[in-house]
């Protein structure tokens, strides 16, 4: 009795040895995915400011996605931009097949000078999609 005791013992910590050695692979698979972020550039930008431009920051783990609409600052105006970043998270929406979206935090502005010395306007969107 003792004896199967201790052989089934002896399977359990085995099986859970090789169990956890299996799992240590998906974990590092999974670390690796949540530090994936792709930035995308629209095709259809939808943007009527000619200085303007949008890049998205798409985490495909978390379903999470950073829009930018940045311009020059003397063309910045908040409600075009709010309309350029809807028009590209519908498309962003229909293209990755995700049927809603909700805001993680308002929007933010941000205004600063580039490297040439340019004042410059940005607006971040930061938003969860659901499937």
């Amino acid at each position: 009795m003792k004896r199967r005791i201790v052989l089934l013992s002896c399977l359990a910590v085995m099986c859970a040895a090789l169990f956890g050695q299996n799992n240590a692979k998906t974990d590092e698979e999974i670390e690796s995915q949540k530090l994936k972020v792709e930035v995308i550039v629209p095709k259809d930008q939808h943007i009527y400011d000619e200085t303007a431009s949008v890049k998205i920051e798409y985490m495909p783990l978390y379903d999470e996605v950073r829009i930018y609409y940045e311009c020059m600052y003397v063309t910045y105006d908040r409600g075009e931009a709010m309309n350029t970043i809807l028009e590209c998270l519908a498309d962003f929406q229909k293209e990755h097949k995700y049927y809603n979206y909700r805001y993680l935090t308002d929007d933010r502005e941000r205004f600063f000078k580039d490297d040439n010395g340019r004042r410059k306007a940005m607006l971040i969107s930061y938003v969860k999609f659901s499937r």
